[in-house]
């Protein structure tokens, strides 16, 4: 009995993957938020982790967090992302994972683990607003 229940549970472990590989599986796509300014001081510590994207992207002296959120796409399917601070973008997925992101007719492909900066309009004190949007 103990070998067919371990013949079960590896049958079960090799199949689970391939049929959320048949299903297509999902990606996820995260936007943070952001403000860009001259003003001097410390990039916001939540923006740690792409300030060396957003210091290559742009030429701003310091930037502040201003919220998240997330929205999951099937891939081959579409959805919609709702933006920090307002809007929101369409999101594609390609079968490998890729994110076609569309807003006001610009489109840009992400791919995991290479965040996209996009800019918005003004925030206050000579700064812009804009979105990190990346794909896992």
């Amino acid at each position: 009995m103990r070998l067919v229940q371990a013949i079960l549970a590896g049958l079960l472990l090799v199949l689970t993957p391939l049929a959320s590989h048949a299903a297509g599986g999902a990606t996820s796509v995260r936007a943070i938020g952001f403000t860009a300014s001259n003003d001097r001081g410390a990039t916001d510590p939540r923006l740690a982790p792409y300030e060396a994207v957003l210091r290559r992207n742009l030429r701003f002296e310091s930037f502040k967090y201003v919220g998240e959120s997330s929205a999951s796409v099937a891939r081959g399917g579409s959805a919609s992302l709702s933006l920090p601070g307002g809007g929101s973008v369409k999101l594609e997925s390609d079968n490998a994972g890729n994110v076609r992101v569309q807003r006001d007719g610009n489109v840009v492909t992400v791919s995991p683990g290479r965040p996209a900066v996009f800019m918005g309009g003004p925030a206050g004190n000579g700064g812009v607003s804009g979105v990190i949007i990346m794909a896992n």
